[in-house]
């Protein structure tokens, strides 16, 4: 309906345009005819030697006439030399005008000689109102307000980006957008067929939260998983057991080497596949009074001397009093691990920059060739160099002059994503999105799920982002390609645009209502004009309007009356830019 209006208007504008121009030219052709047989008229009657005086007079203004049209000639010949000089190509809201790539860290030079070598291009610098809505979302999941972005665009300071980078690794917003990462991937979700159950599946979040709000080693997180043994309601780490389909051996050594290594497990060969789950063949589980508490433990009675290969062919042997799953993290975490640290660096580059170094992310296998050797082994070795620190590597990657690169592609779009010369546009994920959108519109959504028992209801105004459970999800969120959690594959999660979630942002009355009810756009709209405009792109887009946009949105509040310049418009207005391609998407 609000498509169609604005189609309308766009025509009954042109139509009515046509309408004065003709009627413009009809009423001075009119003149034109009317003052031309008023002089034939004169002529006519006048006497001969008045009409010789008038000739003569006539060939003197034609002269003159001459003269001062070879001068306005001329001048307009200046004219256009001097606007053709002064005529400059619109400045792009998106990125710079510089063509240099000055290399700010290694990742730089690492990619660099990679397109050079395959005669690619890189993109431009990314605009500052780029840059600063980008990192943004890719760190924290949310766009930052008015006051930042013009606070951000006006500093001229060299240092700005390392500050702005730091405040978004200290905030706790980060801290939850990395735990749902993890959650993704560690499957922690309390329903079918996951079924942690409620107060586990918190828990399990929780030591994830914490670990990563404590800025604890990613090598010391998972070690603590490997080894732990208790109350799946009391110690969150033991879940790592219990989230997944069944708990055999085999069925937690997939998940280790999906989870933790990058590879699938059905790609071994039986072999390996026999010598990852011997190491997890003493866990046993006990249920206790608590309803649905689980203990977790190593079986006493399965203890005898051990003898076992790690994936990379070598051996451990082990007494019986000693644990195999200690062996095996001691190896996993270890520096120089050829499975660890790259299976980590290519998952988090992924999720920062939106294209992994192997792709899929989670096949890591040798025929899987990654896009680019020399930097998935920099960043795995620089990752264990800064004691295994994400945060440390995120802000790596984030001050990176490839980071910074605009999206729009200066050689073949495909390379060019491929071989990372550009930044590359997704869709921005489900939970982040909705998230957004309350922000800007100062609304809130409601969290709650039913099954399985004991209920779970979050207050009002809760983080999608933040959410503990992935049982807990809306129609929205499904809509938008929020993962189901049963399997901890990358793909589940589906950042693909589709017709149905158009056609949400579009029509429902979901969308509408809360541009409709927020209190900050309605703020804007009793500014009107100039302060609107700017106040509206800030918020949404986190930009200010281009030249051309100012334009033809003045052109369009001219075209209006005064009573017509009303909330209604404004807010239609806001609508259209939720539902452009440039505020869905991350770019």
């Amino acid at each position: 309906m609000f498509l169609m209006k604005y189609i309308f208007l766009f025509f009954a504008f042109v139509a009515s345009s046509l309408i004065v121009y003709s009627q413009d030219n009809s009423a001075q052709q009119t003149k034109k005819n009317q003052s031309t047989s008023q002089v034939d008229k004169k002529k006519s009657d006048a006497p001969k030697n008045v009409v010789q005086k008038k000739k003569n007079n006539a060939k003197k203004v034609d002269s003159t006439k001459k003269s001062e049209s070879v001068k306005v000639a001329n001048k307009k010949k200046v004219d256009t030399k001097k606007a053709n000089k002064k005529t400059v190509k619109p400045k792009s809201p998106y990125e710079s005008d510089s063509d240099s790539f000055v290399a700010v860290n290694e990742i730089d030079n690492i990619v660099a000689r990679n397109l050079k070598l395959r005669s690619l291009k890189p993109a431009r610098l990314c605009s500052d109102a780029v840059y600063i809505r980008r990192v943004h979302i890719d760190l924290c999941g949310t766009i930052p307000d008015e006051k930042q972005t013009r606070l951000f665009i006006a500093d001229k300071s060299p240092d700005k980006y390392a500050k702005l980078v730091d405040s978004l690794l200290a905030s706790e917003k980060f801290t939850y957008r990395m735990t749902m990462r993890f959650g993704d991937i560690f499957r922690i979700k309390a329903e079918f067929p996951v079924n942690l159950w409620p107060n586990a599946a918190q828990a399990y979040s929780r030591y994830i939260f914490k670990s990563i709000a404590d800025n604890e080693s990613y090598a010391k997180m998972i070690e603590k998983m490997l080894v732990s043994e208790g109350s799946n309601f009391r110690n969150g780490e033991v879940n790592f057991f219990r989230a997944m389909q069944s708990k055999n051996s085999k069925s937690i050594a997939s998940c280790v080497a999906l989870s933790l290594m990058g590879m699938r497990f059905e790609k071994m060969s039986e072999a390996d596949q026999h010598n990852l789950s011997a190491f997890f063949e003493r866990l046993a589980y006990k249920s206790t009074k608590e309803w649905k508490e689980e203990i977790v433990y190593n079986d006493p009675t399965k203890r005898t001397q051990f003898i076992g290969m790690f994936p990379d062919a070598s051996t451990v042997s082990l007494a019986s009093h000693q644990d195999p799953r200690e062996a095996f993290a001691k190896w996993l975490t270890k520096k120089g691990n050829p499975y660890f640290s790259k299976a980590i660096t290519n998952r988090i580059w992924y999720w920062v920059f939106g294209q992994p170094i192997v792709s899929p992310v989670d096949d890591m296998f040798s025929e899987n060739k990654p896009a680019n050797a020399e930097l998935l082994n920099y960043l795995a070795k620089y990752f264990e160099s800064t004691n295994f620190d994400i945060r440390k590597l995120c802000k790596h990657i984030v001050l990176s002059r490839v980071y910074r690169q605009s999206f729009i592609p200066r050689c073949e779009p495909n390379d060019a994503k491929k071989y990372f010369a550009v930044y590359p546009v997704s869709r921005i994920d489900a939970e982040a999105l909705v998230d957004i959108i309350c922000q800007i519109t100062n609304s809130a959504e409601l969290y709650e799920s039913t099954t399985p028992e004991p209920y779970t209801k979050f207050p009002a105004g809760e983080s999608a982002v933040a959410l503990p459970d992935g049982s807990i999800t809306t129609s929205f969120l499904e809509l938008f390609g929020k993962p189901s959690r049963d399997t901890g594959l990358d793909s589940e999660r589906v950042c693909n645009p589709s017709a149905s979630q158009k056609l949400h942002m579009i029509n429902s009355r979901h969308i509408r209502s809360k541009i409709e009810r927020s209190p900050y756009l309605q703020g804007l709209y009793k500014l009107g004009g100039d302060k609107f405009l700017n106040g509206a792109y800030l918020a949404i887009l986190n930009r200010y309007p281009t030249p051309h946009e100012r334009a033809s949105f003045f052109k369009i509040q001219k075209m209006r009356t005064k009573k017509e310049r009303n909330a209604v418009n404004c807010i239609d207005f806001a609508w259209g830019l939720f539902n452009c391609e440039e505020f869905i998407n991350r770019h």
